[in-house]
């Protein structure tokens, strides 16, 4: 899984502020791996009790072999930022059939210690549940644009390659609903075009996904 965001220039808490929209849960860690960041989203999974736990100083993961995959991947980030991302990726099972977490560890780069007001953080801790992939973007796409959740959802689908018929289909409404609501998400973004709304998806697609 890939995390692309950007900081705000001059803004001390733009990294943090950033996070707090996502969907999937983020911490930012030590070099001992302790907490000085997590936003809200990985408090509300490890309340699940699926296999990890967060306290106010660190994640704890359930079984030794997590745990060893978790320090491992801390310590590749720390002794070289280039390292692969998959080399520091891993997965966290769950019961009931449910799709496991995916879980890494990523270090934070120049720009990103600079956006945040923990300068003790040295990485970043990513858990993505896939069942949560697609209300990332739209909560970004809402915050940002202020869009509304029928708008947010129209862009998520264009921009995923369905056609504005296709879209019509699958909510039961009519196209001429669908070109309301485009035409309302052009003014209110700028894009001019599909094909440019499909570009800024992909752009802002911070969703976490594995690999």
């Amino acid at each position: 899984m890939r995390a692309r965001l950007t900081a705000v220039p001059g803004h001390a808490n733009a990294l943090e502020d950033a996070l707090d929209l996502l969907a999937d849960g983020v911490a930012l860690l030590r070099r001992d791996g302790g907490i000085v960041y997590a936003n809200e989203a990985l408090r509300i999974l490890a309340a699940r009790g699926d296999d990890f736990r967060v306290d106010r100083k660190a994640v704890e993961f359930s079984t030794i072999d997590l745990r060893n995959r978790f320090a491992a991947a801390l310590n590749a980030v720390q002794r070289d930022p280039s390292v692969a991302f998959g080399l520091t990726d891993f997965a966290v099972p769950r019961g009931h059939g449910l799709p496991p977490y995916t879980v890494s560890v990523r270090p934070l780069t120049r720009a990103r210690t600079d956006a945040t007001h923990n300068p003790d953080a040295v990485a970043m801790l990513l858990i993505h549940d896939p069942l949560l992939k697609n209300s990332a973007i739209c909560r970004m796409l809402q915050e940002l644009y202020a869009l509304t959740n029928a708008e947010a959802h129209l862009v998520q689908a264009l921009g995923t390659g369905m056609t504005a018929v296709a879209y019509a289909r699958s909510r039961c409404i009519s196209v001429t609903t669908v070109y309301t609501h485009l035409r309302r998400t052009r003014e209110k973004t700028g894009w001019k075009s599909v094909a440019e709304l499909t570009r800024r998806f992909h752009e802002l697609n911070v969703a976490l996904r594995p690999n």
